[in-house]
C-alpha cells in the first residue's frame, strides 16, 4: 500500500538536530494507526524520499521499531509491517494477566490510598466515550492508563519498565480488532474494578480484573476469526 508521507509530515517537526527520532515518531505512530498494512513492505529508500531525509535516519528509525517488535528485518528481502496473529493475542494476555493481578494484589492498600486517581482515569473514559465524535486513539490511551496503574501500584519499577514494553503491542492489537460495541462493556468491568477496591475487597477486584482481561482477549480473538485481516 503506497502512503503519503508528506501528509503525515505535519504530525512531527522534522528539527536537524533530532530527524532521527521525529521519523522514528512518525512510522511508529503509523504503525499503530494501521496506516500500514500487516506484513507491509517498509522501503526506507522511499521514506525517505518521501520525507526529505537522508536513509540514515529512517535505517536508523526502522531498527529502532526491530528492536520493539513493530517491524521485522529479513536478511536480503528487506522489513516488513509485523502482524498481529491469534497466538500473539494469547501470549499478550497470558503476560498481562500474570503482571495485572500480580500487581494488584500487592499494591491493593497503594490502589486504595490513591483511588482517586483511578477514579478519575475511569471517569474520563466515559467522558470520551460519551462523546460521538471520540478520538479512538484517545480513548485507547486512557484505557492503557488505567491499567498501567495498576501496575504501578506494584512499586517495582523493573515490572514497570517491563510493562510499558508491552503495552505498545497492546495497543496495536486493539487497533485492530476491538469495534465500538465493546466499550461500554469495558467501561463497566472497569467500574467493577474500581468499586471492590473502593469497598477493600481485594478478591473481588481481582476476580473482576481477570474478568475483564479474559473478555478483552475473547473479544480480540472472535474480531480476529471474522475479519481474516491477517
Amino acid at each position: 500500500m503506497k502512503q503519503d508521507y508528506t501528509i503525515k509530515l505535519e504530525e512531527i517537526k522534522l528539527d536537524e538536530g533530532d530527524i532521527k527520532n521525529g521519523v522514528y515518531d512518525l512510522l511508529k505512530k503509523m504503525v499503530m494507526r494501521r496506516d500500514f498494512t500487516p506484513n507491509e513492505r517498509l522501503d526506507a529508500y522511499e521514506i525517505a524520499k518521501k520525507l526529505g531525509v537522508s536513509r540514515t535516519p529512517v535505517r536508523d528509525a526502522l531498527n529502532m521499531l526491530d528492536s520493539e517488535g513493530f517491524v521485522k528485518t529479513l536478511p536480503r528481502k528487506g522489513t516488513f509491517v509485523v502482524g498481529m496473529y491469534k497466538e500473539d493475542v494469547i501470549h499478550l494476555f497470558q503476560y498481562r494477566e500474570m503482571v495485572e493481578l500480580f500487581s494488584l494484589n500487592v499494591g491493593f492498600e497503594y490502589l486504595q490510598k490513591n483511588i482517586a486517581v483511578l477514579e478519575n482515569l475511569i471517569n474520563y473514559w466515559e467522558m470520551i466515550q460519551n462523546d460521538r465524535e471520540y478520538d479512538r486513539g484517545e480513548i485507547m490511551e486512557n484505557d492503557s492508563k488505567i491499567h498501567k496503574f495498576i501496575v504501578a501500584s506494584s512499586e517495582n519499577p523493573k515490572i514497570i519498565n517491563s510493562y510499558d514494553n508491552l503495552q505498545c503491542h497492546v495497543k496495536v492489537a486493539r487497533s485492530y480488532y476491538q469495534p465500538h460495541k465493546r466499550l461500554n462493556e469495558t467501561h463497566q468491568e472497569h467500574k467493577q474494578i474500581l468499586q471492590s477496591i473502593e469497598k477493600g475487597d481485594k478478591e473481588a477486584a481481582k476476580i473482576h480484573l481477570k474478568n475483564h482481561l479474559e473478555n478483552s482477549k475473547e473479544n480480540l480473538l472472535s474480531q480476529l476469526e471474522l475479519t481474516k485481516v491477517f
